[in-house]
């Protein structure tokens, strides 16, 4: 259905994709792998016509073809479906559906039972069953996912590719997601996949391309490796400790929360150790990823108490929590984390800013000692701290955030998915470093979908269900079972 053949991509500086060659089959699903920064993104952009490459050869159904922009490549039969999901909230699951025909017939009216019939056929493709004039807005991030899928299989889409479909899912999510895959595949739709999870790789995929440094390392069946064979084509060494030994030793609290409450969140009584790392684990719309915002002082109007070191805090904004030593990590890095136009200097000292300890006068060989430094510490693959945050990989990007917390030196950091959409060599770095901070002192309260990372990560785990805190489990009670139990029912 698709091949390419050669391609080669360079931008100011770096050679993104160097002589890069695949194809994908008719009803195949070609997983694509490789560490952020590998190229990934490049040739997705390459391939839905955004970038035009300097070398190679696209070929489309066994004709060479060129596309001069992504109307072109969608209107040929090639979607794409992207990590940071494109929707309007505000309209309807019909109305997101329907958007790129409204103008196909030219009537001056629409026709609201044309438009919603057209969604629900589109829907019933996928097996996705929603009213089609609920608003997107009230939607499951899943939903929106496969709400995205419906669309561009309603557009004849006949090469899907997928950008990290499941890195907002859980685990009942996921499954699902799988089967719409399963039944794109029986349709004949061909599918690439990308995704830093292994095991949804071996779960789905036909075959395995992998990708190094903007080269093609590896190709084979999925059915012919394990998953320690793909680790090692991704990052080019093997990874024998993804999670660190654990070495903090917890002090006395540092954190307490009493009856604390917001619009979403009611009565939770819980503390957090100096040196801990505090797990939080929940369902999707259970309240845990609320949990953090506000801590970070994000809903100006909440009951209870909190004290940071027996001092009572007023979580009235974000840059008052900051000032006090608590820090915020949010999941979504492009949307809340960067300012992705400025400098890696420029976000790395956003929060430095927000102190109060520097002067009013910007000191630049300070900013660059500071952005320096945490390049090297946190390994940031960048040609300078004068390139765009936009330019990097995600892995890359997530590590600017990190930096950018750690700057202000904190008492508390508090994270969100922390792990998102990065690579396991991202991943074990950021483990390591954690690990490395508690062992100083600082606490860590990280909110997880993914259950590996909570029980290897964390001293104790605290489940939100629906709002309320279900359980606080200490190291001997953390189990799989134990902490899905817990989220499913406040009576545990």
């Amino acid at each position: 259905m698709l091949k390419v053949e050669h391609i080669t991509k360079i931008f100011p500086g770096v050679k993104a994709l160097d002589d890069v060659s695949l194809e994908v089959r008719k009803g195949e699903v070609l997983a694509l792998l490789g560490e952020n920064g590998a190229g990934k993104s490049t040739l997705i952009k390459v391939l839905s016509g955004i970038h035009s490459p300097e070398e190679g050869e696209i070929y489309y159904k066994g004709e060479p073809i060129k596309f001069h922009g992504p109307v072109d490549a969608k209107e040929a039969g090639i979607s794409v479906v992207h990590q940071e999901l494109a929707f309007l909230p505000l309209l309807s699951v019909a109305e997101n559906l329907y958007i790129r025909h409204y103008t196909e017939k030219r009537h001056r009216l629409v026709n609201w039972s044309e438009v919603n019939a057209a969604a629900k056929e589109a829907m019933d493709m996928i097996h996705l069953h929603i009213p089609p004039e609920r608003p997107v807005g009230k939607c499951s991030v899943a939903e929106c996912q496969q709400i995205e899928i419906a669309r561009a299989v309603y557009e004849n889409a006949q090469v899907l590719i997928l950008d990290e479909p499941t890195s907002a899912l859980n685990d009942k999510e996921t499954e699902e997601l799988m089967k719409c895959i399963e039944g794109l595949r029986e349709k004949g739709v061909s599918i690439i996949l990308i995704t830093h999870k292994i095991e949804e790789i071996m779960r789905i995929a036909d075959r395995v391309v992998v990708l190094r440094d903007g080269h093609t390392v590896g190709e084979c069946q999925v059915g012919a490796v394990t998953k320690d064979d793909l680790i090692s084509m991704m990052v080019g060494r093997k990874i024998t400790d993804m999670y660190p030994k654990k070495t903090n030793r917890p002090g006395g609290t540092l954190l307490s929360v009493e009856g604390f409450g917001t619009d979403l969140l009611s009565d939770l009584h819980f503390t957090v150790k100096k040196g801990e790392i505090l797990g939080v684990y929940g369902l999707m719309g259970a309240g845990h990823l609320e949990l953090g915002q506000a801590l970070f002082g994000c809903y100006s109007k909440y009951t209870g108490e909190v004290r940071l070191g027996g001092e009572l805090l007023r979580l009235k904004s974000p840059e008052i929590c900051i000032r006090k030593g608590i820090v915020f990590l949010p999941s979504d890095r492009k949307q809340e984390g960067l300012v992705l136009m400025h400098s890696v200097k420029s976000n790395i000292m956003n929060l430095y800013y927000q102190t109060g300890k520097n002067s009013r006068i910007v000191n630049h060989k300070r900013e660059e000692s500071i952005s320096r430094k945490w390049m090297e510490q946190l390994r940031i693959k960048t040609p300078s701290g004068e390139t765009i945050a936009e330019s990097l990989s995600g892995g890359n990007q997530q590590k600017v955030v990190l930096a950018k917390c750690l700057e202000t030196d904190p008492k508390i950091i508090i994270l969100n998915d922390p792990t998102r959409g990065i690579d396991v060599g991202a991943k074990a770095e950021i483990y390591h470093f954690l690990n490395a901070l508690t062992e100083k002192g600082v606490s860590v309260i990280m909110i997880t979908s993914e259950m590996p990372e909570l029980l290897a990560m964390s001293d104790r785990v605290l489940v939100i269900h629906e709002g309320k805190q279900s359980a606080l489990l200490e190291k001997e009670e953390m189990t799989q079972t134990n902490i899905v139990a817990a989220a499913i029912s406040n009576d545990f």
